[in-house]
């Protein structure tokens, strides 16, 4: 019984003298730690003598040179401060400016050319209005030309024609009178000035649209095909009504005249009563619009005639669209 104990209290020393494996790792972990925490306190400690030496160092001249070298850059830094501010505010004075400049500039330039606008249009009116007086005072001379042709004084004698050799000049201060018209001759030369009017508005049209035609020295017949003068036989159409505009302008200034208005269908319709009704229509819208224009109401007189006045007998279409027409009468009285 000794003998075994013995054996078993060596073994059991053994165990319980022995560490494991893992404990000792862990062990060792632990001291690693502390081992590194010793250095970086070390570490540390080196670093604030260092810096405690430097500022030790710098309390000398170099650190008054430092602050001084702060101050100075914090003066300048101030000062460029300053002057940016200081452009900043003149930059935004003179853009301001330049802006006003500007606006004022665009004002003046837009009234410029409005009234550079509005004096062109007055010019062109104006050599407009001139060339029209031009035209006339021409047609009046010839007009004065060919009737001072026909013309025959008291004494029998005719005047000397354009072209032949002149008079010999009166002199100075002496009264030269011309004979006065007679009024059938006024009369022919207002009807010579509307005609020639007429002549220049129809001057842009087919000549196969109208005609032209005297009747006597005081009278004219004008002739419109409806294809100038209405859109759907008794409705003036916008170019009618052009047309009727520059017709009112000529005979309105002319106070010894007036105009018979005579409208004309074709046969297309046999309806007397219908015919008569459409051409009558036709002739109050034409002289509807001539009133618009500026004529007197009193002097214009409205006719229908249906299809009882036909220019041809033809049943062709050109021959019915001839017999759709409108005549206006002009007569000029003494």
């Amino acid at each position: 019984m000794k003998r075994l104990l013995l054996p078993i209290l060596l073994l059991a020393a053994i165990f319980f003298s022995c560490v494991p494996k893992t404990q000792y790792a862990a062990l060792e972990t632990e001291r690693n730690y502390y081992r590194s925490q010793t250095l970086l306190a070390d570490s540390l400690e080196d670093q604030r003598a260092i810096s405690s030496y430097d500022e030790v160092d710098l309390t000398g001249n170099e650190l008054e040179q430092r602050i001084r070298q702060v101050e100075s850059l914090k003066a300048t830094n101030i000062a460029l401060n300053q002057s940016y501010q200081s452009l900043s505010e003149r930059y935004e004075e003179l853009l301001g400016q330049s802006q006003q400049m500007l606006n004022e500039n665009g004002t003046q330039v837009s009234g410029l050319q409005q009234s550079l606008a509005e004096r062109t249009t007055a010019v062109a009116e104006r050599e407009a209005e001139l060339r029209q007086l031009e035209i006339d005072l021409r047609a009046r001379e010839e007009a004065i030309a060919r009737i001072e042709g026909d013309y025959i004084p008291a004494g029998g004698t005719t005047p000397s024609s354009y072209g032949t050799s002149p008079a010999a000049p009166q002199a100075y201060g002496t009264d030269v009178t011309r004979a006065a018209l007679s009024e059938s001759q006024n009369v022919a030369l207002r009807v010579n000035e509307i005609q020639n009017g007429l002549n220049q508005l129809f001057s842009t049209y087919p000549a196969t649209a109208f005609s032209i035609e005297n009747e006597g020295i005081d009278q004219l017949r004008i002739t419109l095909s409806e294809s100038i003068l209405m859109s759907d036989g008794y409705t003036v159409s916008p170019n009618g009504q052009n047309l009727l505009r520059g017709m009112a302008g000529i005979l309105r200034n002319q106070a010894a005249a007036e105009a018979l208005i005579v409208g004309h269908t074709d046969t297309s319709n046999p309806n007397a009563k219908r015919a008569y009704e459409d051409s009558t229509d036709k002739a109050i819208n034409v002289a509807q619009q001539l009133i618009n224009y500026g004529m007197s109401p009193r002097k214009l007189t409205i006719a229908g005639r249906g299809f009882f006045d036909p220019v041809t007998n033809g049943i062709t279409q050109a021959a019915l669209q001839a017999n759709r027409r409108t005549e206006v009468i002009i007569t000029v009285t003494e």
